[in-house]
């Protein structure tokens, strides 16, 4: 390639030197094949054989920078435009850009500024119509090689889903990679799986979402995406579609379940709950007899407030009668240890049953997958698609048959007094446990001696 010609000046003043840029891009770190100094070396040899002094050169560089990027989006690129030096070297092509638009955009400005542009490899040299014509063409070439990658990648990463394999990346939580035949499955992690186990059974019975969260070790977004997703139950979804097995109906199994079913049903009803503030518990704020003490003459709901210097009240809303907050609370702890101290503590739980109604609820699923299936399916695949519905039916009379829903409530002993459970209680708990003893307290006037009713349901 030819020396480019400077820039001419007036008769009247000294030719310039032209101004020289050197243009370095680096993808990665650890790309050791196109470093830094590979680059650097090239150009000042390419340089000094074009009689060009390297130390007059102005470097640019990207580094951690991709060359799809657009030629603004990169700090060395849009500071060397905006130097509009007269020639612009560079090692290789695909150093300067790796998309044909953003090639184009870049001979546009160069030949806008009078710019030439070269590479060490003597392949790009715009100061030609040739030389242009043939820079374009490799461009387009970078660009098919990058496309071609991606969608080798995209491929490979569809055909191992369609195996049941793990495709890349980190597993997710409640799972690890574990190599058989060399490929990459997921098995279950009992570690984080034991932990998960232990959150749900929390969260279903009366836990939040936020207190179950720190039990994994996971934040709360994140243990929220991971209870609705199906990766516990063992799949997977892909651009928001569940992963189906070739049939296109039977999800995909990648891994064992963590949780069954019907485990997960409860979840999604508990979170449901939760979202609609049903069942609730009462903020820390709210008195302990809130909802359960009375007034005397209107018979309404006493209702939270504070006196003049901020000490916590109950009063009625009518102004009828008022009391500190602590005297009845006081007087109810009293009158409750007095009655139920000495008696078990014990709790309801739910034993028995066999609620198959998740799986019913999926197994009517992909009944409708398999209906939409049969609709477009041609004549090869209808006798396929007959066998798996009448698999279905199997599938779906068995478990009609086995589906026994009704739960008993048992009364089990927690092994603690109720002074105990009294004690170890917060003003939340304390007061569900008023509720459930069915505690009503009626409020009377100051001339009586006793303001305070008690009573027990």
């Amino acid at each position: 390639m030819s020396r480019p010609s400077p820039s001419v000046a007036p008769s009247h003043r000294t030719e310039q030197r032209p101004v020289v840029a050197v243009y370095l891009r680096l993808s990665r770190e650890s790309d050791d094949s196109a470093s830094l100094q590979t680059q650097r070396s090239s150009t000042h040899r390419w340089l000094l054989a074009h009689g060009y002094d390297p130390a007059d050169a102005l470097e640019y560089v990207d580094t951690g920078t991709s060359g799809t990027k657009p030629l603004e989006a990169r700090k060395g690129m849009a500071a060397l435009i905006a130097a509009r030096p007269t020639v612009v070297v560079a090692w290789k092509l695909d150093r300067l850009t790796r998309s044909v638009s953003e090639f184009l955009r870049l001979a546009a400005w160069a030949e806008a500024h009078g710019t030439s542009i070269a590479t060490t490899d003597h392949v790009v040299d715009t100061t030609t119509p040739t030389g242009r014509l043939v820079a374009a063409a490799l461009a387009a070439l970078a660009e098919w090689e990058r496309n071609m990658i991606a969608s080798r990648i995209t491929d490979g990463h569809a055909t191992r889903r369609g195996q049941g394999r793990w495709s890349s990346g980190r597993p997710p939580f409640g799972y690890r990679i574990e190599r058989r035949d060399g490929a990459a499955f997921l098995a279950i992690d009992e570690s984080q799986a034991g932990k998960i186990r232990k959150a749900v059974t929390a969260l279903v019975n009366g836990s939040t979402v936020a207190a179950t969260a720190r039990m994994t070790g996971l934040s709360e977004p994140q243990w929220r995406r991971l209870l609705k997703s199906p990766t516990l139950r063992g799949q997977r979804t892909h651009k928001g579609e569940l992963v189906r097995e070739p049939d296109g109906i039977t999800p995909m199994k990648f891994a064992e379940e963590i949780l069954s079913s019907v485990e997960l049903r409860a979840v999604h009803e508990r979170l449901l709950t939760l979202a609609t503030g049903q069942g609730r518990a009462p903020r820390r704020a709210t008195l302990m007899c809130s909802g359960m003490a009375f007034c005397h003459r209107c018979a309404g709901k006493l209702n939270g407030g504070t006196s003049d210097k901020g000490i916590p009240l109950y009063r009625c809303k009518a102004g009828h009668v008022t009391i500190y907050a602590a005297t009845l609370d006081g007087r109810v702890e009293t009158e409750f240890l007095t009655r139920f101290a000495s008696r078990a503590e014990t709790v309801i739980r739910l034993e028995g049953g066999n609620d198959l109604s998740a799986e019913l609820l999926e197994a009517k699923e992909q009944a409708k997958r398999l209906a939409a299936r049969m609709a477009t399916a041609g004549p090869l695949m209808s006798g396929t698609l007959e066998s798996l519905t009448q698999d279905l039916e199997d599938t779906y009379a068995r478990l009609r048959a086995a589906h026994a829903p009704e739960v008993r409530e048992v009364q089990v002993d927690t092994g603690r007094t109720m002074a105990q459970a009294w004690e170890s209680y917060d003003i939340p708990a304390r007061s569900r446990l008023l509720a459930g003893l069915r505690l009503r307290v009626t409020l009377h006037p100051k001339q009586m001696t006793d303001r305070l009713t008690v009573a027990w349901g």
